[in-house]
Order: structure tokens, then C-alpha cells, then sequence
């Protein structure tokens, strides 16, 4: 036999023996018992009142265990309510700069749209007044040619005598 086939356990202990070390081992080794020990007379001779403390502080250490689990679901949730609302408060906080940024340029455009129109009626008025001027400036210049002309043909065209009479 290999001694990989073949594996022998020493008493609960969980060393792993091989049969090439079991010549060597002797068996004095004290035999376990399951059994409890005999309470001294201090002791209650009743092993549930024995065990009572023991198993009191270990569901006591069960409780707090718990309890401090519980704190600290408790201590995290809190702290992502708290996370939460810091970020839904920023995101507010941008969502109004952002609003009011866009009113600002709103009002920003409308006033250059404003002034951009003013100038533009401005221009346009300049423009007319420059249009009156100058018909106004014809309208002169036209009235003094046509008195001019009707001096000149008057000095041209003899003067005329009574009706029937020929020159």
C-alpha cells in the first residue's frame, strides 16, 4: 500500500498519520470523555443552573453583537439619507444657478435687442430726414429752374400787344 491510500486520524486532533508512523506511536495518550466533570460542592449539582450564566453571556454577547449591527445598518443608512440629501441640495443649488443664468442672458439678449432696434429706427429716421432734405433741396432747385425759365422766356418772347395785332 502507498501511503496516500490509507490515512489514519490520531483522537480528533487532526494530525493526519501514515501508516509508515504508526509503529512509532504509542497509545498511552488519555482517553477524551464526553462527560462533564463532577461540580465541586460549590458548584449546583443542577448543570442547567450551571450553564445558565454561560449561555446568559453568550446571548448577551448575541444581543450586542446585534445591537451593534443593528447600529451601524442604522449609522450607514443614515449616512446615505444624509449623502442623499446633500447631493438632491446640490443638484437644486445648480439646477437655480443654471435658471438664473438663463434669465440673465434672456434679459441680456432682450436689451441688445432692444438697443439693436433703436439704432436701427435711428438709422432709419437719419435716413428719411436725409430723404426730406434732399426732396425738399429738389423741390427748391426745381421752383427757382422753372422761375428762371419763365424769366428767360419772358425776356425772349416780345411782349405781346393787344389781341390781333401783329408785329
Amino acid at each position: 500500500m502507498s501511503e496516500y491510500e490509507i490515512w489514519m486520524y490520531k483522537d480528533q486532533t487532526g494530525f493526519a498519520l501514515t501508516p509508515s508512523f504508526l509503529p512509532s506511536i504509542t497509545m498511552s495518550a488519555p482517553a477524551k470523555s464526553n462527560t462533564p466533570t463532577v461540580p465541586s460542592a460549590v458548584e449546583s449539582k443542577d448543570w442547567t443552573k450551571a450553564t445558565t450564566p454561560e449561555l446568559q453571556s453568550g446571548s448577551e454577547d448575541e444581543a450586542s453583537v446585534l445591537d451593534a449591527k443593528t447600529k451601524e445598518r442604522r449609522r450607514r443608512k443614515q449616512v446615505k439619507k444624509e449623502e442623499k440629501q446633500r447631493r438632491e441640495e446640490a443638484e437644486r443649488r445648480a439646477r437655480e444657478e443654471a435658471e438664473a443664468r438663463a434669465q440673465e442672458d434672456a434679459e441680456r439678449a432682450k436689451a441688445e435687442a432692444e438697443r439693436k432696434a433703436r439704432k436701427e429706427a435711428e438709422q432709419r429716421k437719419a435716413v428719411e430726414e436725409a430723404a426730406k432734405q434732399r426732396a425738399v433741396e429738389v423741390a427748391a432747385k426745381q421752383k427757382t429752374s422753372a422761375q428762371e425759365a419763365l424769366k428767360k422766356r419772358a425776356r425772349e418772347e416780345p411782349e405781346a400787344g393787344p389781341v390781333g395785332e401783329a408785329r
